[in-house]
């Protein structure tokens, strides 16, 4: 235990946690890619299979304006436990539940006219499975209120145990329902480990929300900064949906099924590359705000997680590259696909970017900074308009030129290495930008990396 113990102070409490936290969610990753990779694809038919993907995402835009609503939830609920006025804090989390309540109805009545279009531009038929993409997507945004509340009192131990437990709970539960009805199946157990942390963190949060902490009001005071970090992360959050919805549903709607298919059997193992940096932006976040907050500065921490993230994507994306063809003939269910294997590399890369992307972002966020969210949304609206306009360019006939149009037919857009090339442009550009800002920023400060202050780097503990 001493041994630990010295360990961690060495490390920090950003470094130890995420040790920790790494472990946890890798041994998780085993279970869902059990899952992702030889559950789903044995029991959902070819045919459906590319459309799992795009209907996860379309829960998760019903659920936007909900997650845009508690957006500031982190951020303040992590002012007001620094500053110990967890009155404050039991406030915002009793506001925030009723919020999702009341929106959790107005979803549902919404999606019960948008749904059908999705299912038929999906290629799959509805039954009760409209019903429980709403529910996921609803479910899956109220959960982090939760998750969130967790980690702006820097509970990571809760976190680690809700994390050990969430993969055997959605594998029961898809192991249970899958045989049934397949894609209805994969949403059950998308809800299961949702609930489970919800549950959890209800206990982990009985001392923020017991009856000896009186309830504070806050909105009088606040709402202005309130307003003012919603707004622009409103955007950034709705550039993120927009983004990842758009990439998935056109590859599912522009493409053929077995393309389609092949893009979520090869994301499977790609979304690995990315694992790095989600860990660390997630438990970034609160100790960069607390150290923002107490007005320290922590910019070596930014550059130590977006190299990690970087170097653990790449190393992946070579290793994919080099045993792909081999690792997609390992189950019959995957050989159909192993044409793609190139492909699998190249969008591990897209995702190593994006991590790296999402730990700068989230650090931004923590130091309420948002000038970054003009041309990252720029980027995204531009990378949308392209997918989709160049695989249904006949949609311009009579509109456009006919040679603009001979142009783009001649791109042969709709094919999966064309898509996965302009998402990787898109992610290298904002890469770029975001370098140039932190380089005018450094520029503007007198400050180099090399020769960043030691004091200031107190998330490391």
């Amino acid at each position: 235990m001493k041994a630990l113990r010295a360990i961690r102070e060495r490390l920090g409490t950003l470094w130890w946690y995420a040790a920790v936290m790494f472990a946890v969610q890798r041994a998780g990753d085993l279970i869902n890619l059990y899952i992702g990779l030889c559950l789903v694809p044995d029991y959902v038919p070819e045919a459906e299979l590319g459309a799992v993907l795009p209907l996860s995402q379309i829960g998760g835009a019903l659920g936007l304006p909900l997650s845009i609503l508690l957006l500031p939830f982190t951020k303040f609920l992590n002012t007001y436990a620094t500053r110990g006025e967890f009155g404050k804090v039991k406030r915002l989390l009793r506001d925030a539940f009723v919020l999702a309540v009341v929106l959790f109805v107005g979803t549902m009545a919404y999606a019960r006219a948008v749904m059908p279009l999705v299912f038929e531009r999906m290629r799959v038929a509805d039954g009760r499975l409209g019903l429980l993409i709403v529910a996921s997507g609803v479910v899956g945004t109220l959960s982090p209120v939760f998750v969130n509340a967790l980690q702006g009192l820097k509970k990571f131990r809760v976190l680690a145990v809700l994390g050990v437990l969430s993969a055997p709970v959605r594998l029961v539960a898809m192991l249970v329902c899958l045989p049934i009805r397949a894609l209805s199946g994969y949403f059950v157990g998308q809800i299961a480990p949702n609930v489970l942390y919800m549950l959890g963190s209800l206990v982990g949060l009985r001392r923020q929300l017991g009856r000896e902490v009186r309830s504070e009001p806050y909105w009088r005071t606040d709402w202005r900064p309130i307003l003012r970090y919603a707004i622009p992360g409103g955007v950034l959050l709705a550039m993120g949906v927009l983004q990842s919805g758009v990439e998935t549903f056109v590859i599912r709607h522009r493409l053929p099924d077995v393309e389609s298919a092949g893009y979520y059997v090869i994301s499977r193992f790609a979304e690995l590359g990315s694992h790095a940096g989600i860990t660390l932006s997630f438990l970034m976040f609160p100790l960069v705000a607390e150290s923002h907050e107490r007005g320290g500065r922590s910019h070596r921490v930014l550059w130590q997680t977006m190299g990690l993230s970087l170097l653990a994507g790449l190393a992946l994306a070579a290793g994919l590259y080099v045993f792909g063809p081999w690792l997609l003939g390992l189950r019959a269910v995957w050989r159909p696909y192993a044409a793609q294997a190139p492909l699998m590399a190249l969008l591990t890369l897209v995702f190593a970017v994006r991590s790296a992307l999402a730990c700068f972002s989230t650090y931004e966020a923590a130091c309420g900074r948002f000038g970054f969210v003009g041309y990252l949304a720029a980027l995204v609206v531009a990378e949308c308009a392209v997918l989709y306009g160049l695989t249904g360019y006949s949609f311009f006939a009579g509109w456009l030129p006919p040679g603009w149009i001979a142009w783009m037919a001649s791109l042969e857009a709709a094919r999966l290495s064309f898509l996965l090339r302009a998402m990787l442009l898109t992610s290298l550009l904002a890469l770029v930008c975001m370098a140039v800002q932190l380089g005018l920023r450094y520029r503007r400060m007198g400050l180099t990396v090399a020769a960043q202050p030691r004091e200031a780097d107190d998330v490391h503990g």
